[in-house]
């Protein structure tokens, strides 16, 4: 075997080496995502695919809660996020659906709110650069109910709020990609992200209130 074949098949072997310890690292930095907030929740149960981000689910007040992480780097000319997707599952006395959407940028492919062809009118309280809308209004939740949100709803990283007859549904923004690094590379490398209560603790209040303002007749037995 000559030299040249040495050298390219120990450059192969040094390749293949690295990938796997790339790999294992990245799997690892993602995989602690919860490792903070996961004894919020009763009979919690995290899942990690590969090196994806885990999703986390449990019971939280009696309802089943989910919260799964969503990378969106297809927005052109802005730097990929991480969002976190939380959903409570719970059965509410909400006969048509509204989706509250911050900041449209028509790219959202994880909110429904273009779907929606009715916009709801409102008032001065409300932040700027959103878009409230529903498929029936007339069926759908009040919007003076979400008065009590607005602070939540204005935080800057909030991006959709949706509330239907199964539950409640809320995107926030976890984390950006590094500015100078993304230039370079255009790798959505999020670097080590882990969530915290200081900062699940205001998405958890949103979902249970949000929840309770619609709640019907049924009880809060888990499911």
């Amino acid at each position: 075997m000559s030299l040249l074949l040495v050298c390219l098949f120990a450059g192969l072997g040094l390749l293949v080496f690295l990938q796997a310890r790339h790999v294992r690292k990245v799997k690892h930095e993602r995989g602690g995502l919860f490792d903070e907030v996961e004894h919020l929740f009763t009979g919690a149960q995290v899942r990690q695919d590969g090196i994806n981000y885990p999703t986390l689910t449990g019971g939280y007040r009696g309802y089943r809660i989910k919260l799964e992480p969503m990378v969106d780097s297809l927005t052109f000319r802005k730097l990929p996020v991480l969002w976190l997707v939380s959903t409570h599952h719970r059965p509410l006395d909400v006969a048509a659906p509204l989706d509250i959407l911050l900041r449209p940028a028509g790219t959202e492919f994880f909110s429904p709110n273009g779907d929606y062809r009715h916009d709801l009118p409102l008032d001065a309280d409300w932040p700027e650069h959103v878009r409230v809308a529903s498929p029936n209004p007339a069926e759908g939740p009040p919007v003076s109910a979400f008065k009590p949100f607005l602070p939540f709803i204005a935080d800057p990283d909030t991006k959709d709020v949706l509330v239907t007859g199964r539950g409640v549904r809320l995107v926030n923004r976890l984390a950006e990609s590094d500015q100078a690094l993304y230039r370079v590379t255009r790798r959505a490398d999020l670097g080590r992200v882990a969530l915290t209560e200081e900062r699940l603790a205001p998405v958890l209040g949103a979902l249970v209130g949000i929840g309770d303002a619609f709640a019907g007749s049924e009880n809060g037995e888990e499911r």
